[in-house]
């Protein structure tokens, strides 16, 4: 009974994914054209004054060995 449930469940798989391949190599799609956002990028580039982050790095902090 098991691998008739199996059987069933596995073919019934197989067929919804032919079935949306099918649907989906007969789709047409449709080019859209992206709308403009009006931002020169060039403009970007000259900015001035900008904040900067400040963080400390204690990734090569070596430990000081007392009694050496």
């Amino acid at each position: 009974m098991c691998k008739i449930s199996f059987t069933v469940v596995a073919a019934i798989l197989i067929l919804i994914s032919v079935g949306a391949w099918v649907n989906a190599s007969t789709v047409q799609t449709i080019p859209v054209l992206a709308a403009s956002t009006g931002i020169d990028p060039s403009g970007l580039t000259n900015a001035k004054d900008l904040p900067t982050s400040h963080y400390d790095d204690y990734s090569l902090v070596f430990p000081v060995v007392i009694g050496q």
